[in-house]
């Protein structure tokens, strides 16, 4: 990022339409090279705010005696002059590092300005404090945080293809010289392979244990240089929250061995060949069969494909737009009332949803599927009412189809629904535990949905839901075979809703498109296709969710921002729908396809399989080729397509009259709570 400091400070300040911001970062230290993948993280978002504009300073809590300088067009200041930093930099917002015991001493004298906390690590000390938000690698390392409750932030380290970029070298490569980094499993692999050469790269003031001779060790140095070196990476960690050092590798065509870890295989994904840490003969396998020139190239090939679904500059705009939330939280949260005023007029609210996100300002599955539940409910003459608390953008009230959404501050929040008290609260995601605690506090009863089978939402089991919603069978199944109280607790399957006729496309498209551009969606996959299939148009639509990888733009691609209008703005244009995704609870997208008789190709989750059917082509994400076969084939006319579009107008039929069934279920089911109201009026 270095080339784009010299921008000077209005550049993409300006372009992002906001005001530049005065910064404070207190971190252990600011020097290269940085000894911990954390401060190689941090440094590279500092320079991404100086090129965005922003007035950036650093404090250092380290003790080593040295004077204020300059460094990235930023001044460094000592520990000791922490106090003249602040005077003289007037920060709107403060970035540092959990478990920095000085730089929390020093924020604990800040008060007023707006705190962000970066979360690098999972130690058994959990505890987070009040930060305005805290910033995650990798939903695993989120996810290590139940108890946390207030406004997050998972997004991937920034990674400069620039700074990694290279020719691999011969030798397979350790970055960390601890046992925490492999260091004795690597001592293991060598010993079985005395012909092979291997680099280790020390961690500093960490001496390694013995090791076999043919096992150098290296200090920390230019990544470039290190990855000239490796023909091979290895990552046998105890515990990563994301797996930097992998994503380094990739870029340059560097397969990557790994312990199968949540934080790795969230950055790495299929690219990667996981083993357990412990089975050093499995390590050595490996890397035996990684000498075969085919088997090798077919998993640089993947390293490569995965690399390039890396969006550096999109990563450093969303951490940049959430500094500003931040700061514009801070700022608002004076003016938020602790007790709902009598402008809100909701005293008789029948229902209230208590969630993060709603449309028409998010509309990921969650969100329209929630929307729609709650559109039912109103069509039947309840007066329904969803309260997003995580939405900043959003203004503090507006319709949509006869639902009244309110924006507010989660202490607000919980103030009126104490004063509404209303018959139900529906909740999922972020706020379940909070809402149906605080649904025994007013005498409501509560509804829990569930959108996935991850474990951190079924937490909120043991806060004793009245009735619980899971988005598919296969959910419902998965999360009571992990827990007994699911089979305790009173529930029932609603299928995401979608409705044909608001879907269905008033012509046929030309496009081959992807739904939501991050990785997890598999805008790889979606790529590699549009470059076998050059002479095809490809449409790729922008998400809510996950950083969207947008660059670079092939010549058949074309790229669209988030659309409310998805029947004008995508399925006209659509022709043959890719859904690519590593992990599916259902599909509403291309559910949604279904209904344009749109031929769907899809890798095979239990969520896609159970909401397609037979209705789906199913092809391994991974197989870009295999991938390419099928496109082409639904795309040309002829009886190929012709019989697959008129299996997804069947599909699309079943599943209308599935949801008008589910959704009479649904309405009955919270009328009935509604008559069982503990405290009856």
């Amino acid at each position: 990022m270095t080339p784009a400091v010299g921008q000077g400070r209005t550049g993409r300040a300006r372009k992002l339409g906001g005001r530049a911001l005065r910064i404070l970062v207190v971190l252990p230290t600011y020097r290269q090279p940085e000894p911990t993948g954390a401060l190689v993280t941090t440094r590279e978002y500092v320079r991404g705010l100086v090129a965005a504009g922003h007035a950036v300073q650093v404090v250092t809590t380290s003790r080593e005696p040295e004077r204020a300088r300059t460094e990235d067009v930023v001044k460094v200041w000592p520990l000791a002059n922490w106090r003249y930093a602040v005077q003289k930099s007037r920060p709107q917002l403060v970035i540092s590092h959990y478990r920095d015991r000085r730089a929390a001493q020093i924020i604990r004298q800040l008060s007023g300005i707006a705190h962000l906390l970066m979360v690098h690590g999972m130690p058994p000390q959990r505890d987070l404090g009040r930060p305005d938000l805290a910033w995650f690698p990798s939903q695993a390392c989120r996810d290590h945080y139940p108890d946390y409750r207030g406004p997050s932030l998972v997004l991937p380290p920034p990674i400069d293809p620039r700074r990694y970029r290279t020719a691999p070298g011969g030798m397979v490569t350790l970055n960390g010289s601890t046992a925490a980094k492999g260091a004795d499993v690597l001592a293991g692999i060598a010993e079985q392979l005395p012909e092979t050469r291997f680099l280790m790269v020390a961690t500093p003031g960490k001496e390694p244990g013995p090791l076999p001779q043919n096992v150098q060790v290296a200090e920390r140095a230019d990544p470039r240089d290190v990855y000239a070196r490796t023909r091979i990476l290895l990552m046998p960690s105890e515990l990563e929250s994301y797996g930097r050092a992998g994503v380094e590798a990739m870029l340059s065509g560097i397969p990557v061995l790994a312990a199968p870890l949540p934080g790795i295989r969230e950055a790495l994904g299929d690219a990667a060949t996981y083993i357990p840490r412990g089975d050093t003969d499995a390590w050595a396998r490996e890397i035996r069969r990684l000498s075969d020139p085919d088997v090798y190239a077919a998993a640089s090939t993947r390293a490569r494909v995965h690399a390039e679904g890396l969006d550096y500059e999109g990563n450093l705009r969303q951490f940049d737009a959430a500094c500003r939330r931040a700061v514009l939280h801070r700022s608002a949260g004076a003016r938020v009332p602790a007790r709902p005023t009598g402008t809100l007029r909701l005293g008789s609210a029948d229902v209230v949803a208590w969630v993060h996100f709603g449309v028409p300002y998010r509309r990921a599955g969650s969100e329209t599927m929630l929307h729609t539940m709650m559109a039912a409910l109103a069509e039947e003459g309840l007066n329904v009412v969803v309260v997003c608390s995580a939405m900043p953008e959003a203004p503090s009230s507006w319709r949509e189809d006869g639902v009244t959404y309110r924006s507010m501050e989660p202490g607000a929040a919980e103030a009126l629904i104490r004063h509404v008290r209303p018959k139900a609260v529906i909740t999922h995601h972020d706020f379940a535990e909070r809402a149906i605690a605080l649904s025994k506090e007013t005498g409501s009863r509560s509804v829990l949905l569930f959108h996935n089978d991850f474990d951190l939402p079924a937490r909120a089991y043991a806060f004793g839901p009245d009735l619980c919603v899971y988005n598919t069978e296969w959910v419902r199944a998965s999360l009571a075979s992990r827990y007994v109280e699911a089979d305790r607790i009173r529930s029932l399957v609603v299928h995401p809703p979608v409705i044909p006729e608001e879907h269905r496309a008033p012509r046929e498209g030309t496009h081959v498109t992807l739904v939501n551009l991050s990785r997890h969606k598999g805008v790889a996959t979606w790529r590699g296709a549009a470059a076998v299939l050059p002479a095809l148009p490809f449409l790729g639509v922008m998400g809510a969710h996950g950083p969207q990888v947008t660059r670079p733009v092939r010549r058949n691609m074309t790229v669209i921002r988030q659309t409310s209008d998805m029947r004008g703005d995508v399925w006209a244009k659509t022709r043959v729908l890719m859904v690519p995704s590593v992990y599916e609870s259902y599909g509403m997208a291309a559910v949604e396809a279904l209904a344009s008789g749109i031929p769907v190709i899809a890798h095979p989750t239990t969520g896609l399989q159970e909401a397609l059917g037979d209705a789906g082509t199913f092809i391994d994400r991974a197989d870009v080729r295999a991938w390419a076969k099928a496109i082409k084939g639904l795309y040309q006319d002829g009886d190929r397509r012709a019989e697959a579009s008129a299996r997804a107008r069947a599909r699309s039929a079943f599943l209308a009259d599935q949801t008008s069934a589910e959704m009479k279920l649904w309405v009955n089911s919270i009328h009935e709570l509604a008559e069982t109201t503990r405290g009856a009026r």
